[in-house]
């Protein structure tokens, strides 16, 4: 019996043993130092308890939300991809894949507009449900559907889990995103391409080429004469609209990071060989075409195909190999790294390749 498993059942016991094992289950979430760990800590400790079917984990994407009655079984979908908005859901471990064929979809769906945070005995197809709703703190939100039912002891267990787990939630998003213009950061690059990597080994789709990813790097031209002409408080803002202009621009399944200063970096999910130009040319022209304050802005844009079998670090120096091809190219323009390869010697060493 695992040490969770132990302190679940001491929670079920009275006084002192009782209040130890409260103690070792939030402290084993508490000891997770990334949302990935600390959400399958989570699963495994709910998985154990009784009554429960099973225990799946959701991040949630939605745009134009509305209030629904999330108990009412006849509700239909507004649209096909969620009911009372555009809702998208990706399934925990990471999956590029869009949640289509889900057997918890329809489910997610009717219970995912609750205001609540915890959503106890909700019954759908006949089946008893509870959702663990996290709304505040976190961008996507996250959700935990639980399939079973349980007692008022274990559901108390539940919502005392449920507390240190959204507070944790809120912390560590704040560690992993810029606070300026809160996408991504450096630090969480490495991990979130740790996943894409174990996906993409695990995927018997992991070289279809209509299901490619790709590393791509922003930088914005002169980007030192705005800052030199208009001053820094008017440099950050260029950098909240831009940033601004990538989260409408790119899909839910993409990851945008701010890279740092004025470079900015996305991996690209589940864009074809043939479609990936036309994706970033037209953000490139958004870009061009955007109603900045005070100043044009425009932006060069370098890219390289994500190879599950190659490191992070020789993909970064492709893709910014990549712009400086298109800086010295005139700037404002977009280059594939597999066009101009022929230009750099490249030296393999364990997989690292060095320019």
């Amino acid at each position: 019996m695992s040490d969770n498993q132990l302190a679940l059942r001491d929670v079920g016991s009275n006084g002192l043993q009782a209040i130890r094992g409260a103690f070792e289950l939030s402290a084993s979430l508490i000891r997770c130092g990334d949302y990935h760990s600390m959400t399958n800590t989570l699963l495994g400790l709910v998985g154990s308890m009784p009554g429960v079917i099973e225990a799946s984990a959701y991040e949630v994407f939605i745009s134009n939300p509305c209030n629904t009655n999330p108990c009412n079984t006849n509700a239909g979908n507004t649209n096909e991809d969620g009911g009372g908005g555009d809702v998208f859901f990706r399934r925990f471990p990471l999956s590029l894949e869009k949640v289509v064929n889900d057997e918890n979809l329809d489910v997610l769906h009717r219970l995912i507009h609750t205001d609540e945070t915890v959503l106890f005995d909700c019954l759908v197809h006949g089946s008893n449900y509870i959702l663990l709703n996290v709304i505040d703190g976190a961008s996507p939100r996250r959700a935990v559907l639980i399939k079973g039912q349980l007692s008022e002891d274990y559901k108390s267990i539940l919502y005392g889990l449920y507390s240190v787990y959204a507070s944790q939630i809120a912390l560590l998003d704040r560690k992993e995103r810029d606070s300026l213009t809160q996408l991504l950061n450096r630090h969480s690059l490495d991990h979130i391409v740790d996943q894409i990597v174990t996906y993409y080994r695990g995927s018997p789709l992991a070289y279809d080429s209509r299901k490619a990813s790709w590393l791509v790097i922003f930088d914005i031209d002169h980007f030192k004469h705005v800052n030199d002409t208009h001053g820094h408080l008017y440099g950050d803002e260029v950098l909240i609209h831009f940033s601004n202009l990538m989260k409408e621009t790119f899909n839910y399944s993409d990851f945008i990071f701010r890279y740092g200063g004025e470079e900015f970096l996305v991996i690209l999910n589940g864009v074809s060989n043939d479609a990936v130009e036309k994706v970033l040319e037209r953000f490139r022209c958004a870009v061009e075409s955007y109603p900045f304050p005070f100043e044009h802005v425009t932006v060069s844009v370098g890219y390289t195909r994500f190879d599950a079998n190659r490191t992070l670090h020789s993909l970064l120096e492709e893709a910014d190999k990549a712009v400086y091809e298109a800086k010295s190219a005139g700037r404002n323009c977009v280059q594939n790294f597999s066009t101009i390869a022929d230009k750099f010697t490249i030296r393999r060493d364990d997989d690292i390749e060095l320019f």
